[in-house]
């Protein structure tokens, strides 16, 4: 599935067996008033164990580049240490930074 603005893409989903990806590509507005990125990740922690618990991984990624896995194939190091999860992964940090900034 792919989300497009002014005939561009902006955002691709797929769906394959147990792996999810959402691929943001361009986010064509801002938001103004957001929370913290390890607020953003902390909040995630539900659904990250949700889909661990249903054996399913989420891959979240910017431009192409995996930023985030959530779920099931998710081997959490830095992530961790902030959300206290198990479930949620860090890929990238530099372009998670970025499109936190972004949106």
């Amino acid at each position: 599935m792919s989300v497009k603005c002014n005939n561009e893409p902006s955002i691709n989903f797929s769906a394959k067996e147990n792996l999810r990806v959402l691929d943001i590509i361009d986010i064509p507005i801002k938001v103004s008033e957001k929370p913290g990125i390890i607020k953003q990740l902390s909040e995630a922690k539900n659904l990250a164990k949700k889909l661990k618990n249903e054996n399913v991984t989420l891959e979240i990624r910017f431009q192409g580049d995996t930023i985030l896995k959530l779920g099931k194939d998710a081997n959490p190091k830095l992530a961790k240490i902030v959300t206290l999860s198990n479930d949620i992964e860090i890929t990238n940090l530099k372009k998670l930074k970025k499109l936190s900034e972004v949106i």
